[in-house]
């Protein structure tokens, strides 16, 4: 595989990985929201949610360098 190969396979990874986290993120919040108030396990959500933003944070890091990377060259 060409270094512009991979660069294209970790783009669109990051992409797509990112897609997948923000979806977890959102599905989290409706949770805490449709379980407001009952004795469902709310105080869950939160480690759920913070795991998820930083997991999107090295995603958008990762993307960074690869676009910096890519802007060197």
């Amino acid at each position: 595989m060409s270094e512009e190969e991979l660069r294209a396979t970790v783009a669109t990874a990051t992409h797509d990985l990112s897609n997948v986290l923000g979806a977890v993120l959102n599905y989290t919040t409706f949770l805490a929201e449709d379980l407001a108030g009952s004795g469902g396990a709310p105080e869950y959500l939160p480690h759920l949610q913070s795991a998820a933003e930083r997991a999107l944070t090295l995603v958008t890091g990762l993307a960074a360098a690869l676009a910096g990377d890519a802007e060197r060259d």
